[in-house]
């Protein structure tokens, strides 16, 4: 085993939610200051279940059953107790498996104990997969996001269990949702269909509706590039703008690349960024921010024996503010697909469901948790090398340490527009680096052995 200076990355923090490999599909999350609550589905009859899970990984009490068979449940938290939200079972992202079914909700106390019992809250209604439904709580209402006949459609309910008049938020055909609220507005996206198909040229547009239920302006386009565009999206707000992320599939078809697209409160859509491009077949792609920058994180090759779950910052113009690290790999033959996250407790949450090759039905759910992008480096392990960087944050001098026989030639520093600001040989075992004329900030320090590099990130602070 080896130590690398990385924050968190690796799956470092990584923690098992689900052990027995019986389990369907992923939900939601909810954090309540204590223990965050995973809702998923599990067995073949698709049991609605919950799991605590508390600030450090560890398993709080035992599985809660809800009682019910359905679809993988929405989590929310109103400050005093959960919402778990969910329709019929679908097939893993399948979201045009025709199934009329109903939305039910379910609350459930911070100890597992279900209050009172279950209710309707949309007839002839669905939330599919995870991502065609939205659960949000803000300004003292849930606000729920469902499909009708392929249409979408808003409701809230106050935490005495009262549900709204609907609100109908689109009149195309539509895909898979996203949601993120900015304070005042909700901004919700989804993507367009045919009739009965979902292989054609799809649309991503946008709605703003009100913390109470109120449709804010009308359906404004955010991306149209005569090409699909049928993966999930995510949304996250940064207290400026609203930063959209989504697939389009490149001119051909086959691959697909992840963009974002920033929208400010008024639904000005800016210029498209590239965050992962088809060599790598991305999908998946969840953001969140950290009050600073924001996490992205994407599926590479997702569903093959080579799927793993990769995450970068970014800024808040798009940039990237270090480098691509690796989240979640295969593990005891069970292989990565998707992952989603939010930013709470000073640190993200990254979830994934690992899938059993054998069959690509069952699989476990885990967690890791991330530091945010300001946060100070912390050492981990890993089963390549030994190396260490120290201290970090640094402020004159940084020193490399080798402990295995591993030989490395030569290290670069680079700043965060990629240019070159120390280059130094190494001596094996101890290296010293005077870091002393470098200013406040990011940099990347990169290991080269001839042949391959090793880049860690490290904080200069004065």
């Amino acid at each position: 085993m080896g130590i690398v200076f990385l924050p968190l990355k690796s799956g470092a923090q990584e923690f098992p939610v689900t052990t027995t490999t019986n389990a369907t599909t992923l939900g939601g999350v909810a954090f309540d200051g204590y223990n965050y609550l995973f809702g998923f589905v599990e067995d073949s009859v698709n049991n609605v279940t919950a799991q605590f899970v508390s600030s450090s990984g560890a398993l709080v009490g035992s599985k809660i059953s809800v009682g019910y068979i359905g679809g993988a449940p929405l989590v929310a938290f109103d400050g005093t107790k959960y919402l778990l939200l969910w329709s019929s079972p679908k097939q893993l992202f399948n979201p045009d498996k025709s199934i009329i079914d109903s939305v039910h909700g379910q609350f459930v106390s911070t100890s597992g104990t279900l209050i009172g019992s279950r209710f309707l809250v949309a007839a002839n209604a669905t939330i599919s997969s995870p991502k065609g439904g939205c659960l949000e709580y803000n300004n003292g209402l849930y606000m729920v996001i469902y499909k009708q006949n392929d249409i979408n459609y808003a409701v809230t309910i106050n935490p005495s269990g009262t549900i709204s008049t609907p609100v109908q938020l689109s009149t195309q055909l539509i895909g898979d949702n996203a949601i993120a609220f900015d304070g005042t507005n909700y901004l919700v996206a989804w993507w367009t269909h045919g009739i009965n198909h979902y292989g054609y040229e799809q649309d991503i547009y946008g709605q703003f509706i009100s913390s109470t239920g109120s449709l804010v302006g009308q359906n404004f386009l955010i991306d149209d590039d005569n090409l699909a565009s049928d993966n999930p999206l995510s949304i996250a707000f940064d207290g400026t703008n609203y930063m959209v992320t989504y697939h389009a599939q490149v001119s051909g078809g086959g691959e697909w690349n992840l963009y974002s697209r920033f929208v400010s409160t008024s639904a000005v859509v800016d210029n498209k960024i590239c965050l992962r491009d088809s060599t790598y077949s991305p999908s998946f792609g969840y953001s969140s921010f950290d009050g600073t920058n924001y996490l992205v994180t994407w599926a590479d090759n997702a569903f093959s024996l080579q799927s793993v779950i990769r995450g970068r910052y970014y800024n808040t113009q798009g940039v990237p503010i270090d480098s691509m690290f690796t989240i979640f790999t295969s593990l005891n033959g069970d292989i990565p697909v998707f992952a989603g996250h939010f930013f709470t407790n000073n640190k993200f949450l990254v979830v994934t469901f690992r899938m059993d090759t054998s069959n690509f039905t069952y699989g476990d759910i885990y967690g890791a948790f991330i530091p945010s992008s300001t946060s100070s480096l912390t050492p981990i392990r890993t089963g390549e090398e030994i190396y260490t960087i120290y201290p970090n944050p640094a402020s004159d001098k940084v020193n490399i340490v080798i402990t295995n026989n591993k030989i490395y030639k030569s290290l670069n520093i680079y700043n965060i527009l990629g240019r070159r600001v120390i280059t130094q040989s190494i001596n094996q075992d101890k290296t010293q680096v005077d870091v002393s004329g470098l200013s406040t900030g990011v940099y990347f320090i990169q290991l080269s052995d001839g042949n391959n590099n090793k880049t860690h990130k490290l904080v200069i602070k004065r």
